[in-house]
Formats: structure tokens, C-alpha cells, sequence
């Protein structure tokens, strides 16, 4: 069985590097971009399996949005993280109920639990 892909959009390098480190050693394979427009080039060149993003971004699209399409196009499961506190978010007329949200500052083990919820919705990798 082939490790899950998961495709990692953040905007600050030593988070992004920080997280790719982590999933690595956690055995997935890792994509990194830091703008959402390639974010959604690789979802359609690559099909991950998993993709983690922002809730806020810095560019012109924010990620729950971006969420939204990649869901709906590419079916890709979609792991949101975000500095808001969980009532600021749940109040915003953007959140989608059921999608899956680490708060930040998360621990491993916080992104390891998230990530497994999403692989039982995914599914087996091939």
C-alpha cells in the first residue's frame, strides 16, 4: 500500500517546513506550494489525497473557499488550519459545518488524529 499524498499549501516557509518534516516522518508523501493557484495546478496534475491549507490566506483567495472548490472538483479531502479561536470561525458566514479544522498552536498528535479521520473517509491509498 502506497503512503497517502497529501499536498501542503502554506504561506510561511518555516511552518511549511516544519510540517513537511513531520508528515514525512510520519510517512506520507508531501507537496508543498504556498499559493493557491498552485495549489490547484498540482490538485489537477497530481490528485493528492489529502490537502492542508489555511483558513486565512495572504493571497487573493481565502481557504475555505479554496476548500470548497477543491472538494467539489478534484474530490480531494481538505484539512483546515487556523489561529481563530473555534467560535469566531463557527460564527463565520464562510465555515462549512463539516469540515475538518486544527487550532492552532496544534501538536503532532492533534495533526496525526486529524489526519486519520480524513483517511477513513478516503479510504485505503493504492
Amino acid at each position: 500500500m502506497q503512503p497517502l499524498t497529501i499536498l501542503l499549501l502554506e504561506d510561511d516557509p518555516v511552518i511549511a517546513l516544519a510540517l513537511k518534516t513531520t508528515l514525512e516522518l510520519d510517512g506520507f508523501k508531501v507537496l508543498c506550494t504556498s499559493h493557491p493557484a498552485e495549489t490547484i495546478r498540482l490538485c489537477s496534475q497530481q490528485l493528492p489525497d489529502l490537502v492542508i491549507l489555511n483558513f486565512h490566506q495572504k493571497h487573493e483567495q481565502d481557504g475555505m473557499a479554496l476548500a470548497r472548490l477543491l472538494r467539489t472538483r478534484y474530490l480531494a479531502a481538505t484539512l483546515l488550519s487556523t489561529g481563530a479561536r473555534p467560535q469566531d470561525l463557527a460564527r463565520s458566514e464562510d465555515f462549512y459545518a463539516g469540515q475538518e479544522v486544527l487550532f492552532k498552536p496544534f501538536t503532532r498528535r492533534q495533526l496525526q488524529e486529524a489526519i486519520g479521520r480524513l483517511a477513513i473517509q478516503i479510504g485505503p491509498a493504492t
